[in-house]
């Protein structure tokens, strides 16, 4: 259905995700400056991420707000959710009944998940993609992810659409949605390209 990333790096926070479901940018993301970013997918619960971030706010642990949110969805068992805090705790959940393949990795400064992939492949793709490039702003690091995923085959159903948040301690750097399109990754690309500029 969905990959996604959260990357943290140089008083940046960024969450990027790709589907194969249109308009994932309304559902999926989620980043509040200062405080975190989660991302909420597979049979996505939406109010999910406003909670965690709420949660974050009040000094929660990232593994704490997780906890507390999904044990009040009774669906939990069809979601799949990421968090990082602002200060780089991490905390990954999924359910007994994510479509698979479906895999998640954490690593020191970002988390990659996704299930009903073309292949477990894509995220650890995804995660290479992070970690190479040391010398990329954070949101080409992300795009460069989610690239890397796409080439490994990306959502199951093809790629649709597609969105990037990147914050920092005092507001949104960045926002950027991709409703539809039959090259999401390209056009985030090209849509950060005449957005972004590094400071």
């Amino acid at each position: 259905m969905t990959y996604s990333i959260i990357g943290l790096k140089e008083g940046l926070l960024g969450v990027g995700v790709v589907s194969g479901s249109i308009a994932v940018g309304n559902r999926v993301p989620w980043a509040r400056p200062g405080v975190g970013g989660v991302i909420t997918q597979a049979y996505t619960n939406p109010a999910l991420g406003p909670m965690i971030l709420s949660f974050l706010e009040e000094g929660y642990s990232a593994r704490r707000a997780l906890s507390m949110a999904i044990s009040l969805d009774h669906g939990r068992v069809y979601r799949q959710v990421a968090v990082m805090s602002y200060s780089g705790e991490k905390a990954v959940f999924t359910g007994e009944s994510v479509p698979k393949p479906r895999k998640g990795l954490v690593g020191k400064n970002c988390i990659c998940i996704g299930n009903l992939l073309a292949s477990e492949g894509v995220v650890g793709e995804m995660f290479k993609g992070f970690e190479e490039a040391e010398e990329k702003v954070l949101p080409h690091a992300i795009l460069n992810a989610l690239r890397r995923g796409h080439r490994a085959g990306g959502d199951s159903r093809g790629d649709k659409s597609g969105a990037l948040i990147v914050v920092d301690d005092k507001s949104v750097i960045l926002s950027v949605k991709i409703d539809y399109s039959e090259e999401p990754v390209n056009e985030l690309h090209r849509k950060v390209e005449s957005l972004y500029s590094p400071p």
